[in-house]
């Protein structure tokens, strides 16, 4: 089989009646194969999928594992050469998945291939990024990468300076629809299932870009990715932020930690909590135009650091008590998707 499809779904049946019907046209003359991943879903959508799409091989997960582990328990079915990973918030365009396939008979040390996204209104969305360092996180945070868009040393972290209209190698493509060479699937593995939501993509394209391979993006492939449809990205509700912002902080930690070291990641740690403050006081002393969830935002995550800080003292007992044969470890950073002490 060339191809396998991948799919996680939790909840999504209302992009899913978009998404399953855009896939016949690029699948048209390929032997390939669709798998959906369900992490529980509770809405109408395994029956929609059932009823329609009987072909579509659906694995239930019985819970909302997270994305990564979604995806990990389906490459155990995945029968083709390639596996594409498809969030349900897509609309595939015409044939975007041939010019992908074609990339990789090109490049043999491809091990990843992206492609152009667009948003809802036609617009193009960044789909190839640089590995994010301490300066890009600065850049962003202060404006710099917004102000300078075309400087290759500001707008670095998502490439702003270019255009994304020409096929080349970057440092990592976005999951809403990547695809993967099986070999370098069973050399490097899965994607770390710690990543719950974010930092997923990041950290597989640089354990792939470790193993020897390369990332590439072509423009010849396209599809609109209907953002923040999919995860709770955009829900002003300060509990469900809250949430996301957990997630992403402690997916943040450990990339960087495992890619740059423990002091690294505590630097970048130090410098979103610097960053946030001044300008959450920069907000309250003269305004400001960015959105209202932005700032919303800056104060959950200054109210995440310090009852993550609280946590510390016991971090600290539990790890004294383990030394000489007593209880179990007091975790620092806990998922509230997964852990009822959130």
């Amino acid at each position: 089989m060339k191809l396998s499809v991948v799919i996680v779904n939790f909840n999504n049946d209302r992009v899913l009646r978009t998404c399953l019907p855009s896939l016949p046209a690029a699948l048209d003359g390929l032997d390939a194969e669709v798998i959906l991943s369900d992490n529980g879903s509770s809405d109408e959508s395994l029956d929609w999928v059932r009823q329609n799409y009987p072909e579509i091989r659906v694995i239930e997960n019985g819970a909302n594992l997270g994305f990564a582990e979604a995806n990990n328990r389906a490459f155990p079915l995945a029968q083709g050469d390639f596996i594409l990973l498809l969030n349900p918030d897509t609309i595939v365009q015409g044939d975007a998945f041939r010019p992908m396939l074609e990339l990789f008979a090109k490049h043999p040390h491809a091990g990843v291939v992206g492609c152009k996204l667009l948003n809802a209104d036609g617009s193009r969305q960044i789909s190839a990024r640089s590995f994010p360092t301490v300066s890009t996180y600065c850049f962003d945070f202060l404006g710099l990468a917004h102000r300078f868009p075309d400087s290759q040393r500001f707008g670095r972290s998502q490439m702003t300076y270019w255009r994304g209209d020409d096929t080349r190698r970057v440092d990592w493509v976005s999951g809403a629809a990547l695809m993967i060479r099986r070999e370098v699937l069973e050399k490097v593995g899965g994607i770390d299932s710690y990543f719950f939501l974010t930092y997923d993509e990041v950290d597989w394209c640089h354990r792939i870009t470790d193993a020897g391979y390369e990332i590439w993006y072509t423009p010849d492939g396209v599809v609109t990715h209907l953002d923040r449809q999919s995860e709770p990205q955009s829900n002003p509700d300060p509990k469900t932020r809250i949430k996301y912002l957990t997630v992403e902080r402690n997916s943040r930690v450990r990339y960087f930690v495992k890619h740059h070291g423990a002091s690294y990641a505590s630097l970048v740690e130090l410098v979103h909590i610097v960053l946030n403050a001044l300008l959450l006081l920069k907000t309250g002393l003269f305004g400001t135009n960015v959105p209202e969830i932005a700032t919303l935002e800056r104060r959950l995550l200054l109210e995440l650091y310090w009852k993550t800080a609280q946590r510390i003292p016991m971090v600290c007992y539990r790890a004294v008590q383990r030394r000489f044969g007593g209880s179990s470890a007091y975790p620092l950073f806990v998922n509230p998707y997964l852990e009822k002490d959130s």
